[in-house]
This record gives C-alpha cells, sequence and structure tokens, in this order.
C-alpha cells in the first residue's frame, strides 16, 4: 500500500502528455489527487524521475496503442474482435481475391491523418503509385452504421459516446469518424433516442476491456463501429455485429471527458496498488 506522506493526505497525479485537451487535469489546473505521488501518461513516452513506482500508462503499453502494427499483434495475440487486416502491402496483394474496400493506414497515424479508403485495384494501384507503403496497414472496411467511442480501464466502461456525423458531410467523407465531421452524442445528453444504444453494449464494453489488456494499457479510449440497429427488414437485431477500431491512449477530452478521468484515474491506481 502506497505510503501517505505526513504533511499532505493527497498528492497531485502528474499528468504526461501534450495534448491541449488534457490540459483540465494539469495541477495548475486543478488536477487529479491521489494518496501518494504519481504519473499518468497520455500518448507519452516520458520516464517518471521520481521515485515513487506508480504510474498508470506504461510506456511500453502507450508504444504499444501508438504503432498500430504493434496494436493489431496484440490485438490478434488477445484475441480481440477487430477488422481483418494486412501488416504490409506484399501481403495484402498475394491474396486470393482482395476483400474491397479496404483502408490503408499510417502505422503511426493519429486522429484519421493519413488515412485512404480504397474501393478497387484501379484505386489501389493509384494509391501504392503515390505513396510510400510501407508506413501502411491495411484493413478491411466495414460499413457498419454507428460509430462509439467507449473510455474503459480494468473496472469497465466509464464514459462512452457516439459519433454521429454531420448533415453536411459530402459523401467522400462519410467514411471516416472524427472531430472534424461528426457531433458527440452522449446518453444523457438532449437526444438519448440519437445515441441509439446497442442492445449488446455490455458485450462491447468487455470486448474494450480485452482491448485495453491486449495492448497493456490502464485506461484508454476504444472506437468501435457497429452495425445499425435493425435490419433491412427493420427487424431490431439481437446482436449487432461490432469491431474495435483502435484504442487510444491520448483521447481528446472534452469538460465532461475531463471531469470522468479525475474521477476514474484515483480509481485506476487503487485498483493497481491497492486500498
Amino acid at each position: 500500500m502506497p505510503k501517505v506522506n505526513k504533511k499532505y493526505s493527497k498528492r497531485f497525479v502528474r499528468v504526461f502528455s501534450r495534448h491541449p485537451s488534457h490540459s483540465p487535469i494539469r495541477k495548475k489546473n486543478f488536477g487529479i489527487l491521489w494518496r501518494a505521488l504519481a504519473c499518468v501518461r497520455f500518448g507519452s513516452s516520458t520516464e517518471y524521475s521520481h521515485r515513487s513506482p506508480y504510474e498508470v500508462n506504461s510506456i511500453e503499453a502507450v508504444s504499444n496503442s501508438a504503432n498500430k502494427v504493434k496494436m493489431k499483434r496484440c490485438f490478434d495475440q488477445g484475441s480481440v474482435k477487430t477488422a481483418d487486416w494486412w501488416e504490409n502491402f506484399d501481403s495484402l496483394v498475394n491474396q486470393e481475391e482482395i476483400p474491397f474496400p479496404i483502408i490503408a493506414k499510417k502505422k503511426h497515424g493519429s486522429r484519421g491523418r493519413g488515412m485512404a479508403k480504397l474501393d478497387n485495384q484501379e484505386q489501389l494501384d493509384a494509391f501504392k503509385s503515390k505513396n510510400n507503403t510501407s508506413h501502411y496497414i491495411f484493413e478491411k472496411y466495414y460499413n457498419y452504421s454507428r460509430e462509439y467511442r467507449v473510455h474503459v480501464s480494468a473496472n469497465g466502461a466509464f464514459y462512452t459516446c457516439r459519433k454521429v456525423l454531420i448533415r453536411e458531410t459530402p459523401d467522400h467523407l462519410r467514411w471516416f469518424r472524427n472531430d472534424a465531421n461528426c457531433n458527440w452524442i452522449r446518453p444523457d445528453g438532449d437526444n438519448p433516442a440519437l445515441y441509439d444504444k446497442p442492445v449488446n453494449m455490455s458485450d462491447i464494453e468487455a470486448e474494450c476491456v480485452k482491448a485495453l489488456n491486449a495492448v497493456g494499457l490502464d485506461v484508454g479510449a476504444c472506437d468501435v463501429r457497429v452495425q445499425s440497429s435493425t435490419n433491412k427488414k427493420g427487424e431490431r437485431r439481437s446482436a449487432p455485429e461490432f469491431i474495435i477500431i483502435e484504442i487510444n491512449s491520448a483521447p481528446s477530452f472534452g469538460d465532461i471527458t475531463a471531469d470522468k478521468y479525475k474521477e476514474e484515474i484515483p480509481r485506476i491506481l487503487d485498483r493497481k496498488y491497492g486500498k
């Protein structure tokens, strides 16, 4: 059990992150308090120089989630439900039949930068002629209509939003979802019906915890693609299909997200190092 400082009953958790949206949880902005000195990493590989060993998200785990090859290998080893994928261009084109459409993703890309949707062989050939394919992995594209961001720790899911495309998004940009083309819908927001909670959300959340454990993170945010709630006949699906797209150790924060992390990180430290 961590020793409590004789003078102070709580200490601020050191936050390692360069993302500006994480500033609300830093010490100068009423940061996160715990019973001993500790750190949390959001996409950072910074060593913690203090003698305290208490940490949330190890450097190795952050590296596993930041590199898409490492992440996908961890997912495969952990039997996480994710998209079919190919580590390099040669392994893709050596398929007997390429399952178009496919997505090209930069191995070290984030927030959708550098992604491309390739619908046929002609587009794949054009992509190869313009890009260094050694910087990319390739995934099968799943045309599921819903996407959620599920924030999880070993304690389970503690915050979830749905990414809903902005109506004015042009057709050629509607195949992916990020901050630029989406509104974020909360289950307890002004329009809970638009959140459209999957009936198997508990299974989705459990799979997100598997993804977290597979890469070794203590806390992270999974992007999840989920089938529509009804089939083509209008019948409600009892268990919509879903895939874990990826897990992110440095998700963007809004005000509510920051508050949720302020509550969750002490719980993570308590669980990891004993109450």
